[in-house]
């Protein structure tokens, strides 16, 4: 009789950009933009978990509606493998966006309620329709950079 022979199955190894950014795959950013056509104004909110919409206070976005996703002209209102806090710490402030910062104000509830939120003039509402583009079609090339400045800080 012959005897059997054990194999050994070695896994193969995922060095592609998405196999190097699965160990972030339960990170994720979600964007809603509400828009006040009384005072002319938009917000642009931004969390981690969506459970935390119920945190936006109502006081002060109570009038303000959800522009949809065909408005804005993108098919989804997330970014995979990225949190908010990343957006915030390389982009600035601004999260990205091509807005002078005295045309911006910003509330950062991150910490206690999980949001961010950047209110502008809805002036600027085509500038950050295509920040909203450029952000939810990061490249991962791009998305790994984000998390190696990220990481280089962290270690500094």
């Amino acid at each position: 009789m012959r005897s059997a022979k054990i194999r050994k199955e070695s896994t193969p190894k995922d060095d592609s950009l998405f196999g190097l950014l699965s160990s972030y795959k339960s990170y994720n950013t979600y964007l809603r933009i509400l828009a006040d056509e009384d005072e002319s104004e938009l917000a642009v909110v931004i969390t981690r978990n969506p459970g935390f919409w119920k945190n936006i206070p109502a006081e002060q976005f109570g009038k303000f509606r959800q522009v949809k996703r065909l408005d804005i002209g993108t098919d989804r209102l997330f970014v995979k493998y990225i949190l908010p806090e990343h957006l915030v710490k390389v982009y600035g402030p601004a999260a990205g966006m091509k807005i002078a910062s005295d045309r911006i104000t910003v509330e950062n509830m991150l910490s206690d309620k999980g949001l961010y939120i950047i209110r502008t003039s809805s002036k600027n509402s085509q500038k950050v329709f295509s920040w909203v583009k450029k952000t939810v079609n990061l490249s991962p090339q791009r998305k790994y950079e984000i998390h190696e400045i990220c990481i280089a800080e962290k270690q500094e």
